[in-house]
């Protein structure tokens, strides 16, 4: 029998990771739909004290005949290095899949990368996964018959390598998709979500409304697709009994359709799941929408809430394809905070029109509306997205070639106005002004979480009262501490 070992990337966004650390679902997601074929392993390296050595000896100790690796973009170059390592066993294959090799695979198959990578699997990988395993069984594998794979072959037999792109394969029906095998996983410590263990579900794939800055549509183009509640409230006490404290919805826009969100709170309510926490990500205007869904959102156990906030400026928000969302913004916040549910929002600065004084207004929409943890992205112009043609085409891309910077936290444009250098340090300050003692003392999360707050806090203290005094002696500057940060991919937490 074929032996499978799929694995999720060791590299994580640091400033994210202080927070919550959550396994990957699609490699979980795969292993659920091909265990009937392989003995399949999947591992998130993240977790993994040493993850070059652990891939040695899984494959060592398992005889892996293939590997299966899942990256975004700023991962790639990280798992390459994983695929360099597997390359040292003969007879083992590689297979890459997820949001970037989806998206830049003409790319790599052009590259010197091909000579580590033998598939490359695009869009959804349940399906496509699942014939490859099959058709790697057969003592002939011919691999032009499996759509979404893309396969490395030896042109014309005279030992130089190209890859072969089949067609796409047409989107899944989520009916037909088995649920996730957890028991699967060879690494099960370390995830947290503040100071629960936390797992991850999906209720739905895709997104209807095309925001130029998102490569969702790449994937799944502009489409909606539902679990049925019960296969979702199946997926959740199966989570549960693998030991997860706390759920993290995974959903591209779980909010789309309100009443269907209203479904899926009173079944878990009505079976009993209320028990154990949950956050997802949501759309402004989903939450906006309905004050009932918020209520019952409560009630089920939504402890957190990540809102697609975006920018302050109307013109901002126009060019992302977007509209109405200050309104939206302002109600669905007060809606969430009136339950105390802690409310994370994503604003985004370095817009081609922005001035200074344009990106410090998205400090003060954080202000405005309280938020609990607003994240200060910055443009990124990710692979294929209609946004990144647009910026490159005005001469605004700064860095279009290394993607292991394209987290959202790092800049990698430049505006009209200001340099990569100073967009870059304006956000940051932004971070530095935001994490002071007001929000310390007022934020929801210290009422959620007042263990992890507590200890968060102690380990932050040192780090930050020593900034403070070194700079209050002449020994540190502002900027020293700006560029300390960029070094180590954490932004400040606590003020210099």
């Amino acid at each position: 029998m074929t032996s499978v070992l799929l694995l999720a990337s060791p590299d994580v966004q640091r400033d994210f990771d202080f927070v919550a650390r959550i396994p990957n679902l699609g490699i979980t997601s795969i292993a659920g739909n091909i265990n009937d074929l392989c003995d399949v392993k999947v591992a998130d390296l993240n977790v993994a004290d040493d993850p070059h050595e652990f891939v040695r000896r899984t494959i060592e100790k398992y005889h892996v005949d293939l590997v299966g690796l899942s990256c975004m973009s700023f991962q790639y170059a990280g798992m390459l290095e994983i695929a360099k390592i597997v390359a040292e066993y003969d007879n083992v294959k590689v297979v890459f899949g997820g949001y970037h090799p989806t998206l830049e695979y003409k790319e790599i198959a052009g590259s010197p990368d091909l000579a580590y990578i033998d598939f490359i699997m695009r869009g959804e990988g349940e399906a496509t996964f699942r014939e490859l395993v099959a058709t790697m069984s057969l003592p002939d594998p011919q691999y032009d018959g499996v759509p979404g794979l893309s396969y490395r072959e030896n042109k014309d037999g005279d030992g130089t390598m190209t890859m072969k792109h089949n067609p796409p394969r047409p989107l899944l029906d989520l009916s037909e998709i088995r649920l996730p095998d957890r028991g699967a996983r060879l690494l099960k410590k370390g995830f947290y979500g503040f100071c629960h263990t936390v797992d991850v579900v999906e209720t739905s794939r895709g997104c209807t409304q095309g925001c130029k800055f998102c490569s969702i549509d790449r994937m799944y183009g502009r489409s909606f697709r539902t679990y049925t509640i019960e296969r979702v409230i199946e997926d959740i006490a199966d989570a549960k009994a693998h030991g997860a404290q706390n759920i993290f919805f995974v959903d591209d826009n779980i909010t789309l359709n309100t009443k269907r969100m209203k479904r899926l709170c009173e079944a878990i309510i009505d079976a009993g799941l209320d028990d154990i926490y949950y956050q997802t990500q949501a759309s402004t205007s989903g939450i906006a929408k309905s004050k009932e869904v918020v209520d019952l959102m409560a009630k089920a156990g939504f402890d957190g809430v990540f809102l697609g906030i975006e920018n302050a400026l109307p013109r901002n928000i126009e060019f992302f394809g977007k509209t109405g969302m200050a309104t939206d913004s302002e109600r669905a916040v007060s809606y969430l905070r009136e339950h105390r549910i802690i409310v994370s929002g994503g604003i985004i600065s370095g817009n081609p029109e922005d001035t200074a004084e344009d990106v410090r207004r998205n400090y003060e929409l954080a202000k405005k509306l309280k938020l609990d943890v607003p994240i200060f992205y910055i443009m990124t112009p990710y692979p294929k997205t209609v946004l990144r043609k647009e910026l490159i085409e005005m001469g605004l891309v700064t860095n279009p070639d290394d993607v292991t910077r394209y987290d959202g936290i790092y800049a990698n444009v430049k505006t009209k106005h200001l340099s990569t250098d100073e967009l870059q340090y304006i956000v940051w300050k932004m971070n530095v002004d935001y994490y002071g003692l007001k929000w310390y003392l007022s934020n929801n999360i210290i009422r959620r979480y007042p263990k992890w707050y507590l200890k968060r806090t102690l380990e932050l203290i040192p780090k930050y009262t020593s900034r403070r005094l070194k700079m209050a002696l002449g020994l540190k500057s502002e900027r020293e501490c700006f560029e300390e940060d960029m070094e180590s991919g954490v932004l400040c937490k606590g003020g210099v």
